[in-house]
């Protein structure tokens, strides 16, 4: 009896090692894709970004600030943009390999958790981007500061916090209207709270439709 409460604990103890060493295994993965993919789109942004503008390259700290933050928060957004875009050839790339060498050790990491974890950051990230840092580095990058208060990052800040805030709002009502006019059956209350699983997927097709469109 002891003996096989023995081997089922280092079965579990083994196991979990195995879950651990693919967890790290997919997080330093996906950590080194990201930071390729954020260099070429640094690279990208700087290859076409203007360079006739002064505004752009003022000698005022706070606008140097304000510029750098916005340059990070679109360089973020368009990394993650590309790895949407390369998701579906990864995805069919790494399949055909699994395929033709399904015995191979040095292509065992390409496995389908690997995938699907890919699929999942680049999902969560791209709504991040969408509906959070592209709006916020425009409305920051043009944003004063609010009359009466002393000019600086934080005044600007709650200017471009604020505007963000009413357009939230704004698109999300427009959005619970939208949505209670296809299916009348679901605008409730508890619809319209319920943000993350309806509202910002419903948003998110609704915006990659409209980006299919103008393609």
């Amino acid at each position: 009896m002891h003996l096989r409460e023995e081997i089922m604990d280092e079965d579990e103890t083994a196991e979990d090692h195995v879950n651990f060493h693919n967890t790290v295994r997919e997080h330093t993965i996906f950590l080194l894709l990201f930071m390729l993919l954020y260099l070429g789109s640094y690279a990208l942004i700087g290859r076409f970004r203007r360079r006739d503008r002064e505004d752009l390259f003022s000698s005022d700290d706070d606008e140097l600030t304000v510029y750098r933050i916005s340059l990070w928060m679109c360089t973020f957004s368009l990394a993650i943009a590309i790895g949407a875009a390369l998701l579906l050839p990864l995805s069919i790339a790494s399949n055909e390999v699994l395929t033709l060498y399904p015995n191979s050790y040095y292509v065992k990491w390409l496995n389908s958790s690997l995938i699907q974890g890919l699929w999942n950051h680049v999902f969560l990230f791209s709504n991040l981007s969408l509906f959070v840092l592209l709006p916020f580095s425009y409305l920051f990058a043009e944003s004063a500061g609010f009359l009466g208060h002393h000019k600086g990052i934080i005044s600007r800040a709650y200017e471009t916090f604020t505007v963000f805030s009413l357009l939230a709002f704004v698109v999300l009502g427009l959005t619970y209207v939208i949505s209670a006019l296809i299916d009348p059956e679901k605008s409730s209350l508890q619809t319209l709270l319920n943000l993350g699983s309806y509202h910002l997927p419903f948003l998110y097709s609704s915006v990659s439709f409209l980006g299919v469109l103008l393609l």
